[in-house]
């Protein structure tokens, strides 16, 4: 056998290894969730839960109600950004770009 053969051959391996890693850890996983969860049984109590009560329906329309004018308001805001006072001025390195760029725009035009 050759270097490289031998090379190939332990990369196999490895793979086939780590592979084989991944499923007993996947099948360990599965045997642990389907051992530690329980069955739910249909019962007359989850269903008398699941219909609103005379006590919980005004609570449940006034959280309908402030979310959608929450919604509202949001959808109306504008985003004002505030005008630049003398301390935000443009500093040299910004000025000489945006003068090469405004000489590039009219050399295009002419």
């Amino acid at each position: 056998m050759t270097d490289m053969q031998k090379a190939l051959m332990i990369s196999g391996i490895g793979i086939v290894l780590v592979f084989a890693g991944i499923l007993i850890l996947w099948g360990i996983m599965e045997l642990l969730v389907r051992v530690t969860t329980k069955k739910e049984t249909p019962t007359e109590n989850k269903s008398k839960e699941s219909q609103p009560t005379k006590q919980t329906l005004p609570i449940k329309q006034a959280a309908a109600a402030a979310a959608v004018a929450a919604a509202i308001c949001m959808q109306n805001t504008t985003i004002v950004s505030a005008p630049r006072s003398q301390h935000e001025a443009l500093s040299p390195w910004q000025s000489l770009h945006r003068g090469r760029s405004y000489q590039q725009q009219t050399k295009q035009v002419k």
